[in-house]
């Protein structure tokens, strides 16, 4: 039979995917509204960070509320400090996912300079992160958060190399540079979700191993 606190931190674990799950419908649809030009996506995608907010807020509370009043034993108490830091990664990629939205907004109905390969591609990757860090921490998977770490590698690769292709674009037609600032920012808004889900995978390995391998070379 299932303790109090058993039950509060099934039921904190159930919000926490349920707010990854909206930080991925967040980063596909920003994605999707600059590949379609469908400014109204786009700012759907903008309006709804405000409830992912909400939900950030609520998480932190109950987390807050359970150590106070369940204090919990030492592997519980990771967990729920884990949940802390996870829960603002998640509330940022939300975050830059709008940050992106805004840019499809800037654009607008202008024709885009270049096909969407790099994008598309570096979104690919990061929500395959996003759902491969989300089972980690749901089968314990310790390593399966340690090649989500190394897949952030990929992603910076990616930014840097469309960074310099559209700063050529730039000084070969700097009538382009309006557009082409806008496609960096979205590049290295996806490279800085990466970031965080490398974040999100480390604070998974501290939950599952009890190690700290933050700030660590590797």
């Amino acid at each position: 039979m299932h303790t109090h606190l058993e039950k509060d931190l099934d039921n904190l674990k159930e919000s926490m995917y349920k707010m990854l799950d909206l930080s991925v419908d967040a980063l596909k649809e920003s994605i999707e509204s600059l590949r379609t030009q469908d400014i109204d996506r786009a700012k759907q995608v903008i309006k709804n960070d405000k409830k992912i907010d909400k939900f950030e807020n609520a998480i932190d509370e109950e987390c807050i509320k359970i150590l106070v009043t369940r204090q919990p034993a030492a592997t519980d108490a990771r967990l729920i400090h884990s949940i802390l830091k996870i829960n603002t990664d998640i509330e940022r990629i939300a975050d830059l996912s709008a940050k992106i939205a805004k840019q499809t907004v800037k654009i607008g109905k202008q024709k885009l300079l270049k096909p969407l390969v790099d994008i598309p591609r570096m979104s690919e990757i990061c929500i395959q992160m996003l759902k491969d860090v989300l089972e980690s921490i749901v089968t314990m998977n310790a390593e399966l958060a340690e090649e989500v770490i190394l897949r952030d590698d990929i992603l910076d690769d990616i930014n840097t190399q469309l960074y310099r292709e559209l700063i050529t674009f730039i000084n070969e037609n700097p009538s382009i540079l309006s557009q082409a600032l806008c496609l960096i920012e979205v590049s290295k808004s996806l490279e800085r979700i990466g970031d965080h889900i490398k974040n999100i995978a480390e604070r998974s390995i501290y939950y599952i191993e009890g190690k700290n391998i933050r700030h660590k070379g590797r």
